[in-house]
């Protein structure tokens, strides 16, 4: 049995060795005395696994709210999972995620979500990916069609005592879409102001009656020419929007390229007169996992219909989640309970946790065999977890 526990304060250094050989080998060993990781930039709890006084692994875990079919939840973030190369293929990482999901369950938190260096390694721990997201990169005067609009309004630059200006504007943006975070000032403060090697540049537009209504946060990376890189923006509507992309056009003297990372829904390519100019690339984003299963589905808002479903679910990690469980749905509200009927439908956690933070529907589990029942139970899953877009922007 690992002895898993917070790592204290002594063992920082430790820590971020750890790490700067997990995702930065190439950086060389982490010297403290050039540390390249400003200590603002840090949030979140690092927690290790020990062997005595020997630290033999680490992570860290962040914990948000995030909003889920119409309510906000907790849910915890699991990041900087890293194990030195003399402590792997000793079945390390997978004892860590389980005493994480015990912390999470302890607190109750009910949902987990990470960004994996690799999908399948996660996925056979029970995370699956929980939201997609397109990424745009043209030459900037592909966007100079914005400037057409002559919006009047101003831009300013923020620093980090300016953070509530942007949250409104977050919320406006984020509010059609499922996992969108509540951003602490903290956050606001050290993951979006602050960068690991270089701060980002964070701009606001203000319109003509002084209202804030659009940001972007960027950098500019050179390479194979300059691209400015968005590393998040927000915006209140479509005007604003078009803001956003005059903002960026009126970077052609200093860049080659502008790249832009957004929601498949984005309306990039049908707003772009020349939508040749772009290449588009859409790739699978985070992972997420429901911690508790009667937990969770009992938490989320319900249509108002009646239902009745037992659901046997899978989890190879997490033995209270594989049971068989009574899903009752009555005027919106939902109980759930463990039984020992006979299930409707089988689902491994990651299926189930996919449905219920609606990245995918359970007729499109259904297409890719996720889900094998009647149409009977399947319309029912339909009903009482209807499509919905998802988008998780943080990073962490």
């Amino acid at each position: 049995m690992v002895d898993y526990r917070p790592l204290p304060d002594d063992r920082t250094e430790e820590f971020r060795s750890f790490v700067t050989y997990a995702f930065r080998p190439e950086s060389g060993p982490h010297d403290p005395d050039e540390d390249d990781i400003p200590e603002p930039a840090q949030v979140g709890d690092p927690y290790g696994v020990f062997d005595g006084d020997d630290l033999l692994a680490v992570c860290r875990h962040y914990w948000f709210t995030a909003h889920v079919r119409g309510d906000t939840h907790p849910m915890a973030g699991l990041s900087a999972v890293a194990t030195p190369p003399e402590n792997r293929r000793r079945g390390l990482v997978r004892d860590m995620l389980l005493e994480s999901l015990r912390e999470y369950r302890e607190n109750d938190v009910y949902l987990s979500a990470l960004w994996p260096f690799k999908h399948p390694f996660y996925a056979q721990f029970g995370w699956e990916t929980a939201s997609d997201g397109v990424t745009h990169e043209c030459p900037p005067d592909a966007l100079s069609f914005a400037r057409d609009a002559e919006l009047p309004g101003t831009w300013d630059r923020l620093d980090a005592d300016d953070w509530e200006r942007l949250p409104a504007i977050l919320a406006s943006h984020g509010e059609r879409y499922e996992l969108t975070l509540d951003r602490t000032e903290e956050w606001w403060r050290k993951r979006v102001f602050r960068g690991w090697d270089t701060d980002p540049y964070v701009y606001c537009w203000q319109d003509a009656t002084g209202a804030d209504r659009a940001y972007v946060v960027y950098s500019v990376e050179s390479g194979d020419g300059k691209t400015l890189a968005v590393h998040d923006a927000a915006w209140t509507d479509h005007d604003a929007y078009l803001a956003v992309l005059g903002f960026l056009a009126d970077h052609d003297s200093q860049v080659d390229t502008v790249r832009l990372r957004g929601p498949v829904d984005s309306p990039f390519l049908d707003v772009v007169p020349d939508p040749g100019e772009v290449d588009t690339t859409l790739s699978a984003g985070p992972m997420a996992r429901i911690v508790d299963v009667p937990t969770a589905l009992t938490a989320l808002n319900y249509p108002d219909v009646d239902a009745d479903l037992t659901i046997a679910v899978t989890d190879e990690l997490a033995d209270w989640n594989d049971d068989t469980f009574h899903l009752t749905v009555r005027d919106g509200t939902s109980r759930v309970e463990p039984t020992t009927e006979g299930s409707d439908l089988t689902l491994d956690i990651g299926t189930l946790t996919q449905l219920a933070v609606g990245h995918r529907t359970a007729h499109d589990l259904a297409r890719t065999t996720d889900i094998d029942t009647d149409d009977t139970t399947l319309d029912t899953l339909h009903t009482l977890y209807p499509e919905t877009t998802t988008y998780l922007r943080e990073g962490f």
